[in-house]
């Protein structure tokens, strides 16, 4: 077996430690009340943290759930309060086809991921230094083994998915 090789991090981009540190905590508690994601995201997340721990097998399945999850609730701690984030609407993926006979367009993995690289900035709602600020919070919390890329891709891969929610009316489960 062959162990990853360290390489060393490049330095994080410029961040609002304070909202950052706000929305991470907001995640948090909004995380404490949630079971799992809705009846169609969470086989999307499940699916799609398969095929990224192929490549990045000493990312355990569980560090790849509390990430995702932690993009999903800080989305909804946005909707929730977003004056505390300097957001004054949170905007949804438009570009999601109607359901058909209730069933989500089959390529909808592929469509998440669309919406994680270039369009994101746009559906991210928190500005680039509160992101910035979220990811390196969310950084101190995983092993040191998962590069900064990772965990950003896995928190905005999490953002989307509750935006698929929002689109199909959809809510996760929450605890109890």
């Amino acid at each position: 077996m062959r162990l990853p090789i360290k390489r060393r991090q490049p330095p994080a981009p410029a961040e609002d430690p304070v909202r950052g540190q706000a929305l991470d905590a907001a995640a948090e508690r909004v995380l404490a009340g949630l079971s799992s994601l809705s009846d169609l995201t969470a086989p999307l997340a499940i699916s799609y943290l398969d095929r990224v721990g192929k490549p990045t097998p000493w990312m355990t399945p569980a560090a790849g759930v509390r990430i995702t999850s932690a993009g999903y609730a800080a989305h909804m701690a946005v909707e929730a309060d977003g004056a505390a984030f300097g957001v004054e609407s949170v905007p949804v993926l438009g570009t999601l086809p109607d359901l058909r006979r209730g069933r989500p367009p089959q390529d909808l993995l592929l469509r998440v991921v669309k919406a994680t690289r270039k369009t994101f900035p746009v559906i991210r709602a928190v500005d680039d230094l509160t992101w910035e600020g979220f990811v390196s919070r969310r950084m101190a919390r995983v092993d040191d083994e998962l590069n900064r890329p990772l965990v950003d891709g896995l928190l905005r891969f999490g953002w989307v998915l509750r935006q698929v929610d929002l689109r199909y009316g959809l809510e996760p489960e929450k605890v109890g």
